[in-house]
């Protein structure tokens, strides 16, 4: 069975930062009420990886250290290489290769998120006797015909070697069949988190929602009607408020006389009041009060503040940052 993983989050260079998270690398931001790497990070524990080496920006180790740290959380150890330059796969397997040291490995994006459960592909890759097994992500909802992209690779020592060698310019695994290995193309639901504008987040964050279960144990709810999965975490505190799933509420957060819709992450320590809200982000420590009109498709970052004042003269009072879109109906 497979124990090591590569992760790359090395942005490319044509790749422009969240107007609502300028400041943090994209695979740190939260979806779901976590951040987009820990959905991965997750997914890899389960399906038993317990070494995992981190690609990414060197201006970026720091951040990633800081919210991963050593890996002792999901229970694996966790390594960091950094590169300056934009990486595929083949130049990941190069860099990698002292921590690969010619075992089976995953080699996958920072940022897919997986609907199905990734340790199943990794029995097939092992009942199947496969060189190669590449997952190809190919959201459901959107139209077909559709490109999928490449969310990541299962491979053994001889596929390595293979793909180390190959092209920059061809199909990585073009050369392993050439010498007969056995490599197959899987498609699977699911999309890259970071591979796109602010609606991609979204998307993803209704991705990772479909997944809930509900979970409202030890939380304060007081005049509260809880309609489809909802988690709630155990520290925060809801009254009078119809929270209709898929939606996450997360640790310290305070929803008042509020609707929250579906598709919708709270962050944690936030505090909402006399506010609707739906198929949003609200990242921690935002505060939305009185706001007078349904939020939707919004994404509110960390310690953001929009609240509706009820003194004289009445206006709307905001600020913005730069690349920011405020659409008012």
């Amino acid at each position: 069975m497979i124990a090591r993983a590569v992760l790359l989050a090395v942005p490319t260079c044509d790749d422009r930062p969240w107007s609502s998270a300028a400041a943090t690398p994209k695979p740190l931001v939260p979806v779901a009420a976590k951040p987009i790497l820990f959905h991965a990070l997750d997914a890899l524990r389960a399906a038993g990886i317990v070494e995992t080496l981190l690609l990414t920006r060197p201006d970026a180790v720091a951040a990633f250290r800081h919210a991963v740290g050593d890996g002792t959380r999901w229970g694996m150890r966790i390594s960091y290489c950094s590169n300056s330059s934009d990486l595929d796969v083949r130049d990941a397997l190069r860099l990698a290769g002292e921590f690969i040291d010619g075992k089976p490995v995953i080699v996958q994006q920072a940022d897919a998120l997986l609907r199905a459960c990734l340790r199943d592909h990794v029995v097939r890759f092992a009942e199947h006797d496969l060189d190669a097994l590449a997952l190809m992500l190919a959201p459901a909802r959107l139209p077909r015909p559709i490109q999928p992209l490449v969310g990541g690779y299962l491979l053994n020592a001889r596929a390595v070697a293979s793909m180390c060698d190959a092209p920059a310019a061809s199909d990585p695994l073009s050369g392993l069949r050439r010498q007969g290995g056995h490599a197959h193309v899987l498609e699977v639901e699911g999309c890259l988190a970071c591979h796109g504008d602010e609606a991609t987040l979204l998307e993803a964050n209704r991705h990772a929602l479909t997944a809930l279960r509900t979970e409202v144990t030890d939380a304060i709810l007081e005049g509260c009607e809880i309609q489809g999965n909802v988690v709630v975490h155990p520290t925060a505190s809801l009254r009078n408020t119809l929270v209709r799933g898929p939606a996450i509420i997360g640790a310290d957060a305070q929803v008042v006389d509020s609707y929250v819709g579906p598709y919708t992450s709270i962050g944690a320590n936030t505090r909402i009041e006399g506010t609707e809200i739906e198929h949003s982000i609200v990242m921690d420590g935002a505060k939305l009060m009185f706001v007078g009109s349904r939020l939707e498709t919004s994404i509110i970052g960390r310690g953001a503040s929009i609240v509706r004042r009820f003194d004289m003269p009445r206006a709307v009072r905001m600020s913005i940052g730069d690349g920011a879109e405020v659409a008012l109906s």
